[in-house]
């Protein structure tokens, strides 16, 4: 089965079609998504809408949780804490309590679904450099999938682990090794934040137990005009161009 991951829509309904067109277009079977569907950008509810009736699975991302009010938004920004506050005042209640209901982790067979680190996925840190990867090595290797799969970092790093070593493998096609587990960045969907504009997903093969990222170009432009025209930060919009 073809199992589309997606994480960090951040609102951006342009992104987000574009993606589901894709998924539809390739016969992806079904779509997971790690969290932050809202948050930055200018479309909550419409992001919700579509989230809600194409994935199977979503999960608690941390802009959701600050903007449904479970977590402390003292960690934000100025700008992010005006769009966490100006998502709130947006969302139909219906969407509201749908956000407020989404879990942490989801596992399936030998691949475990986080937004943030699996270790202890609510506490919001990142898998991004080897060091973060190797805290997952221990007692904690014995209880990850052979797959785990994160969002919130905006970027694609990989990393291959073994119980005590750890090997970056960022910008390869993976494929299960009995050797190792994997912990993988899918990118995001709606903010890009490697330097590469192009939206990012996952790409899971359950049958031929293989991983790559695909990458799309969307109208950046029509999400970017949205952005200023209600309000929020422009370096909001800005940053869509360039995927920082």
């Amino acid at each position: 089965m073809k199992l589309g991951i997606i994480s960090d829509i951040h609102s951006n309904v342009e992104a987000l079609t574009t993606v589901l067109s894709w998924f539809d277009d390739n016969g992806v079977e079904e779509v997971v998504c790690l969290g932050d569907v809202v948050g930055y950008g200018p479309d909550p509810n419409p992001a919700c809408k579509l989230v809600r009736e194409n994935c199977s699975v979503t999960l608690m991302g941390n802009h959701d949780a600050a903007v449904i009010g479970v977590m402390d938004i003292d960690y934000y920004y100025d700008a992010a804490r005006e769009a966490i506050f100006w998502t709130r005042q947006q969302l139909s209640d219906e969407n509201f309590q749908w956000l407020y209901g989404r879990p942490y982790s989801h596992t399936r067979g030998n691949a475990g679904f986080y937004h943030a680190a699996p270790a202890n996925p609510s506490n919001w840190h990142y898998v991004v450099r080897v060091q973060d990867a190797m805290r997952h090595n221990g007692p904690i290797y014995d209880r990850l999938k052979d797959w785990s799969f994160v969002g919130h970092s905006h970027l694609t790093k990989q990393f291959a682990i073994n119980g005590k070593r750890v090997k970056d493998v960022s910008d390869k096609e993976l494929e299960a090794r009995p050797d190792r587990k994997y912990i993988i960045n899918v990118g995001s969907v709606g903010q890009p934040r490697d330097r590469d504009p192009r939206l990012c997903f996952g790409l899971f093969d359950t049958d031929a137990q293989t991983f790559r990222h695909v990458r799309l170009p969307y109208d950046i432009e029509a999400t970017a005009q949205k952005i200023i025209r209600v309000g929020l930060a422009d370096k909001f919009a800005r940053r869509l161009f360039v995927g920082q």
